[in-house]
């Protein structure tokens, strides 16, 4: 798989797993065998959209492109330049 296909195959299957809206890619990268993507995922809307909260998880691919672990390890709100820890 290439890279556009890992990020493609990473954001639906997360979408489908968590039920939130992709927002964006943070970043990728890839181990011997498995691929880790980033990805920021609007978990609350709010008004005025500065206040939305986005949840950061990392996605784990092995291969053949299937997911094999994901997590949230941050959150954020829109216009924050740093993640929360959890």
């Amino acid at each position: 798989m290439n890279i556009g296909e890992v990020i493609k195959k990473a954001t639906e299957e997360l979408a489908k797993l968590t039920k939130l809206k992709p927002e964006g890619v943070i970043g990728t990268s890839k181990d011997e065998k498995d691929w880790k993507v980033t990805i920021q995922m609007l978990e609350k809307k709010s008004i005025p959209d500065a206040m939305d909260l986005f949840g950061i998880y990392e996605v784990l691919l092995n291969e053949k492109g299937e997911v094999v672990n994901f997590e949230r390890t941050g959150l954020r709100k829109r216009g924050d330049s740093e993640k929360e820890e959890e």
